[in-house]
């Protein structure tokens, strides 16, 4: 056997073995936003460790429970935000790298009178991975260092991805487009919106706008419908769909270019296809202030 074909056998064998021996770490690994189709060790590895989780239906590691429980409800009448707002601003690389929708917002904000503004972003952070970064804690943390009184969250690129769970000390993995995975993945969300609304922090959360591939598309519109079912749930919580926001002729489809006022065309995205450019970010943002000046006195 030459070289060539003991590399090949060699890569056939680790395709079929590390799937097999490590299937919860992998699709934990690998976001379904970076999963090249090209790749076929990689989509054969995928397919071989969500088929070796579907067989061990009882996957069981017995491990302790985390520090993570659903938050009591609170008593306590929900106050309006007032003037001076503290408006603080979280989510995923959408909002954390510069020249983004965060960051074109938080610029906004800053120039308007009587208030502060807070931007936290995390490049890959979400629902999904709270071990990679954990928005529940930090969010206590901001609650308690920044005391806001208004929150924007944009986050749930990264989230369309199996991840693990632990009930009742056991650890299962719970693989995306299952009724198990929308379950829990609601919950997160509705634990993440009545820890900021307990507090008597005014939620806006706005979606993820259309994406250019069709099949990341389809998760991240449902990603977005979970966002909003479970806003729903929350009379403090109000849902923006950025998809309708950034509508052209009422077409909330992918828009690679849109006009300025003068009709001269702008890309609204980078070459990702996912995340905004600077025009297309200052177009949703001003979208995102309209709706916000509809429940506060936003003003120059």
């Amino acid at each position: 056997m030459n070289t060539v074909k003991k590399t090949i056998f060699l890569m056939i064998l680790l395709a079929i073995v590390i799937p097999v021996a490590y299937s919860s770490k992998l699709i934990s690994w690998i976001s379904p936003r970076d999963l090249n189709p090209a790749n076929i060790f990689q989509t054969a590895g995928i397919s071989v460790a969500n088929f070796v989780i579907s067989l061990n239906k009882n996957g069981e590691i017995i491990i302790p429970d985390p520090d993570i429980k659903e938050i009591p409800d609170n008593q306590v009448i929900f106050k309006a935000p007032l003037k001076p707002y503290r408006i603080l601003i979280m989510g995923d690389s959408l909002v954390a790298v510069s020249g983004g929708f965060g960051d074109i917002l938080e610029q906004k904000l800053i120039n308007l009178n009587d208030l502060e503004v807070l931007r936290r972003g995390k490049v890959s952070s979400g629902m999904s991975r709270p071990d990679y970064f954990d928005w529940k804690k930090e969010s206590a943390s901001l609650i308690d260092s920044f005391s806001p009184n208004i929150a924007i969250a944009m986050m749930g690129t990264n989230d369309a991805q199996s991840f693990e769970i632990i009930k009742d000390g056991v650890k299962k993995v719970l693989v995306y487009g299952t009724p198990e995975w929308d379950t829990e993945y609601t919950n997160r969300l509705k634990v993440f919106n009545k820890q900021l609304t307990s507090n008597n922090i005014k939620v806006y959360w706005i979606g993820l706008p259309a994406m250019r591939d069709e099949g990341y598309a389809k998760k991240i519109r449902h990603v977005n419908e979970l966002n909003e079912s479970a806003a729903k749930e929350n009379d403090q919580v109000t849902y923006l769909s950025a998809e309708k926001l950034m509508a052209v002729n009422g077409e909330e489809i992918y828009q690679a270019f849109m006009p300025d006022d003068k009709g001269v065309m702008h890309a609204t995205r980078i070459a990702d296809g996912i995340h905004l450019t600077r025009f297309g970010g200052t177009i949703l943002v001003n979208k995102v202030i309209e709706e916000l000046n509809k429940d506060l006195d936003l003003e120059d």
